[in-house]
């Protein structure tokens, strides 16, 4: 089944694909903004 594609859920694998795009940007937009945030604070 998985060589003729049949068994792939393209949906699954977009959201995977997008999810390991975006990780690294996410986090390091949220530690700088909490970097800053502590900052301020201390």
């Amino acid at each position: 089944m998985a060589a003729n594609g049949s068994a792939l859920q393209w949906g699954t694998v977009r959201s995977l694909t997008l999810a390991w795009i975006l990780t690294l940007p996410v986090s390091i937009v949220l530690s700088s903004a909490l970097f800053w945030v502590f900052r301020g604070i201390f």
